[in-house]
């Protein structure tokens, strides 16, 4: 007797029990009670011997590679051995993740052989027919490969019924959705040995036969039937144009109001695939699924009702939205989904983390996943990765961070899977410390090296990103690999469809563009952007040019970079000629072409070339307008924020005010990605809404247990840059005072010096911050992150500079904690390089000074104090207000043309005076606010004992200060008012 057992998560090999005495019965029952298995496969054999112990009895089995149906040798490249005991077949938590929804196969990926035994083989597989006494039937329900199925099917003397076709189907579905993961969304893109394999199983004469019997007894189905067949035989690779697919569609919208959850779940699926005609199913089937929302009592149902309304995301309203939110919000409450598996919380997310709506349930989301902080050592690796995807798009709750990152370690020295170690290793690179960052490009470089590193490239490209590493040939290997292998795939599948070309080739070059302007514009590929120029130039002349998606992306990246001989002008008249169906989210991918264009090009950049981005900034310009009028939601308005920013556009206009007041509306969607995100926006522009930031303030004291301290870091910078003081600004700086604490081994030096300097402007910086940072400890890290920066031009300088204001704010503002000043010789350094300023404002001012105190013998230009600040104008005046002479009270050496620099002495009854000539750039763009720096500069000042006169520009060129004698009496009132000193502001 033989047997055919297929067992391997290929599919191409093929396991033979040989017996002449054993029923089948004892057969499966011995294989069921197999022990431990060993394999030794060898590079050229095409046989290989395999013993298996089991309880009482041995039986030979051996590995023959099976060609006669299913496609060419598989052959092994390395030699490899393989152990399989059915006590640890697999984990409970890999089988809990293999059991995910069966209507989207989201099964466990491996590359290893499956560790399953046959009990959890059968739990795994689709079930309609329970209940059938047909043996035939039960057989094919069976069936352990695909060619038991064509035998029983060849062998069956009655004729094939529904049930025994549909079922047969089912089978052969089952058994290749065990040992294949792929992606029905662009079937081109399927790895050629999957592709031939299903082509095997559709050319072959009893897959045809099954099709004919099908076509002539489909209206014989039941629902759940029904719906099997639509989606399993379309996995499988069915043409919607085949004629029984398209009946048995008609028979489905007949039908489809008594549908069962689980039939209704398996046809969205089915028909979220199907383009125009899928929208219209859809449509008659989605207010099915709202009756069934309102009647859902159980956490299957609520599974069930997820994968559909996942399937129709474009067809789900405000009301169905609502009423699905409400559900859940109860289910929570009730406590129906503790206890449960972790899937079911993790496809829930799925739902809420649409774009679409993905803002407007931050707090049921954030519940979500703290439901899972008990549950994370409990996932499987790809779990763990999925559940990471959705934290990065909330970046909240920071607890779960802690336990991600703790399990992804320990998966990821266990894992074998080259392509779930580089999707655990995405899980640890963001906000992990410099450190361990040498580590991680050493296993990205290991991936590279593999053979199949081509199918991780999102992922590697995204911890390069986080990892921003200054390691240029890593990054030229994975752009090198990226291109080569996107080239092959385009060449495999060029004119099978409209624009698959262009999507294959987006995966490289969207990713180029994003990739190089996160680095800073310090690498450059530029073998792939020539070669991408040209590819994309001749894409957009074609098939991808006449949709304006894709001609927004293309063109993005042909303005990106267009090199000497400027933009196109076939981008240009593209673009105008669409511009009128342009979406919110194309005009974000043109302005970031613009700002890599503005970024990479000469500081002299051709006129010619100016009138091109001047043109499509006006197009894009109109484009906001348009979007501004009917924006949805939080998100949306904060992606319309920073492409009007990456295009350089001055935020003094009407039209960024209304960009502005359009946040206004949505603040109650405030997540913490986004706190962030609007943030980083402000920070970009001298604008301040006071509306916006104090916002931004309450949600952090809200949420202070939750928010990262990375978020919080971007908002205290963007508030030091307005110098804007919150409304709860105590409450507020004391939670953020906190949560930096506990973030201090996450954040990135300079990130920590500008969130220490921000809280030392509004008096929150604590004496354990302060020693966090002046510490060895710290000052290497420093050390470390400066010699393996990406952007060797700018970030030391960046990092230096701001360790040298941090050390001056602690000496002064905080003298009792006795941290040393040690920036004296690189202040001194840094005084060379700067110029004595020269202008109108500070000629005029000077004048008037010389005459209101007597002469030029009285007054000191360019000075600079003790740490260092730079004043334009300084006097002093005795116990009686007389002006004292610059020899009396100052003692400098000056050079002509060089900065001076003083000693401070203290006279009883002297007051020494700084005057601070402020121009426009001092203050926000919209309001008469004092940048914070300057308000720093002015408290340190007033500290080290100086009586600060601070002259606005906006005062000294007003009506009122409008000749020589209003300038005179203003800096006289400012000096005397009532005997005493006042600062003038």
């Amino acid at each position: 007797m033989t047997r055919m057992w297929q067992i391997h998560p290929r599919g191409l090999l093929q396991w033979k029990l040989y017996s002449s005495t054993l029923p089948l019965s004892e057969c499966r029952s011995m294989l069921k009670s197999i022990q431990r298995l060993y394999v030794q496969a060898c590079p050229h054999d095409t046989k290989v011997h395999v013993t298996a112990t089991t309880k009482g009895k041995d039986l030979l089995l051996y590995q023959e590679f099976h060609n006669d149906s299913f496609g060419e040798k598989n052959n092994f490249k390395t030699r490899k051995r393989y152990y399989c005991d059915q006590k640890e077949s697999i984990s409970s938590a890999g089988y809990e993740n293999m059991l995910e929804d069966i209507q989207e196969s989201d099964t466990e990926d491996t590359q290893d052989i499956v560790q399953l035994s046959f009990e959890q083989f059968d739990s795994l597989r689709v079930s309609i027919y329970s209940d059938s006494s047909d043996p035939v039937v039960k057989s094919l329900a069976q069936a352990a490969s695909l060619q038991e199925v064509f035998d029983l099917v060849t062998n069956n003397d009655s004729p094939l019924t529904a049930e025994h076709i549909s079922q047969a189907i089912i089978t052969l579905w089952d058994l290749q959705k065990m040992y294949e993961k792929y992606g029905v969304e662009v079937p081109e893109l399927l790895t050629s040995h999957v592709t031939e394999f299903l082509e095997g199983i559709r050319n072959h004469p009893i897959f045809q036969n099954l099709l004919d019997g099908l076509g002539r007894c489909y209206q014989e189905l039941n629902d759940d039937a029904l719906a099997c067949m639509l989606l399993y035989l379309h996995r499988i690779g069915l043409k919607n144009s085949h004629p029984v697919m398209q009946n048995m569609v008609i028979l489905a919208l007949k039908r489809y109001k008594t549908f069962s959850l689980t039939a209704l779940s398996r046809l969205s699926v089915y028909v979220r695939d199907q383009g125009l005609s899928g929208i219209y199913i859809q449509s008659r089937i989605i207010n099915t699924i709202s009756k069934h929302i309102s009647n859902c009592r159980t956490k299957d149902e609520l599974k069930l009702i997820t994968i559909c309304l996942l399937s129709m995301k474009k067809l789900v309203s405000d009301t169905v939205l609502s009423e699905y939110s409400t559900l859940v919000t109860k289910f929570l409450s009730e406590g129906v989904l503790d206890g449960t598996e972790p899937k079911y919380e993790l496809k829930i997310l799925k739902f809420f983390n649409h774009n679409e709506w993905s803002s407007k349930n931050n707090y049921l989301v954030r519940a979500l996943i703290l439901t899972l902080l008990d549950k994370v050592g409990t996932l499987s690796p790809t779990q763990i990765v999925y559940l990471n995807s959705h934290f990065q798009s909330n970046l909240e709750p920071r607890e779960i961070l802690k336990k991600i990152q703790e399990h992804a370690a320990r998966h990821i020295e266990e894992v074998k899977n080259p392509e779930i170690k580089a999707d655990l290793l995405l899980c640890l690179a963001p906000f992990s410390s410099h450190g361990m960052r040498s580590n991680f490009e050493e296993l990205v470089a290991e991936i590279l090296d593999g053979s199949r590193s081509q199918f991780y490239m999102s992922v590697i490209f995204k911890t390069l990103r986080f990892l921003k590493t200054s390691n240029t040939r890593l990054c030229n290997t994975f752009w090198n690999t990226a291109m080569e292998s996107v080239l092959k795939s385009v060449e495999k599948v060029k004119g099978t469809s409209l624009g698959i070309e262009e999507i294959i080739l987006r995966s490289v070059y969207q990713r180029y563009m994003y990739f190089n302007n996160n680095l800073g514009g310090t690498y450059r590929n530029y073998q792939l952007e020539h070669q991408m120029n040209q590819i994309l130039l001749e894409e957009l002349r074609h098939s991808s040019g006449i949709l304006p998606s894709k001609m927004a992306k293309i063109s993005s990246f042909l303005i990106g970079y267009a090199g000497k001989d400027g933009i196109p002008a076939l981008v240009i008249d593209k673009i105008k000629l669409m511009s009128s169906q342009l979406q919110v989210v194309d005009t974000v991918a043109l302005s970031r072409g613009i700002q890599i264009f503005l970024a990479m090009s000469p500081k002299h950049i051709q006129r010619s070339h100016m009138e091109q981005i001047a043109l499509l900034t006006h197009i894009l310009n109109t484009c906001t307008e348009r979007h501004l009028k009917r924006v949805g939601s939080l998100v949306e308005i904060t992606n319309i924020t920073r492409a009007y920013l990456s295009r350089r556009c001055s935020p003094a206009t009407f039209l960024f005010d209304d960009i502005i007041n359009g946040h206004n509306k949505f603040l109650d969607q405030l997540n913490s990605r986004i706190v962030r995100d609007i943030s980083m926006n402000f920070l970009s522009t001298r604008y301040l809404s006071p509306q916006i930031m104090d916002a931004l303030a309450n949600y952090v004291i809200e949420n202070k247990d939750y928010v990262l301290g990375d978020v919080v870091e971007r908002l205290l910078n963007c508030l030091y840059h307005l110098g804007y003081h919150p409304k709860n600004e105590k409450d507020f700086f004391k939670a953020a005072e906190e949560i930096i604490v506990q973030s201090h081994g996450q954040l990135q030096g300079l990130n920590m010096l500008q969130a220490c300097l921000s809280l030392c402007l509004y008096d929150a910086l604590s004496p354990e911050l302060i020693h966090k940072i002046f510490n060895l400890s710290f000052l290497d890290q420093l050390d470390e992150e400066i010699s393996n920066c990406y952007s060797k031009a700018s970030y030391p300088a960046k990092v230096r500079h701001m360790l040298m204001e941090l050390n001056r704010a602690v000496c002064i503002d905080h003298p009792q904690e006795k941290i040393p000043w040690f920036h004296e010789k690189y202040c001194q350094d840094l005084l060379e390089t700067v110029r004595v300023p020269t202008n109108a404002f500070q000629m005029e001012v000077g004048q008037v000074l010389i005459n209101l105190t007597g002469g030029p013998e009285f007054m000191n230009s360019n000075i600079t104090t003790p740490y260092y600040y730079l004043i334009d104008f300084e006097f002093m005046l005795d116990s009686r207000d007389k002006f004292i002479l610059v020899k009396d009270f100052s003692n400098h050496t000056q050079k002509k043309g060089s900065i001076k620099s003083v000693r401070l002495s203290s006279t009883p009854g002297f007051r020494r005076f700084a005057v601070l000539l402020r121009d426009e750039s001092s203050y926000c763009i919209n309001k008469r606010q004092l940048m914070g720096c300057h308000q720093l500069e002015r408290r340190h000042l007033e500290i080290l004992g100086y009586s600060v006169i601070e002259i606005p520009h906006f005062k000294w060129y007003s009506m009122a200060n409008a000749n020589f004698q209003d300038k005179l009496s203003y800096l006289r009132n400012a000096i005397f008012i009532n005997g005493k000193i006042t600062t003038c502001t």
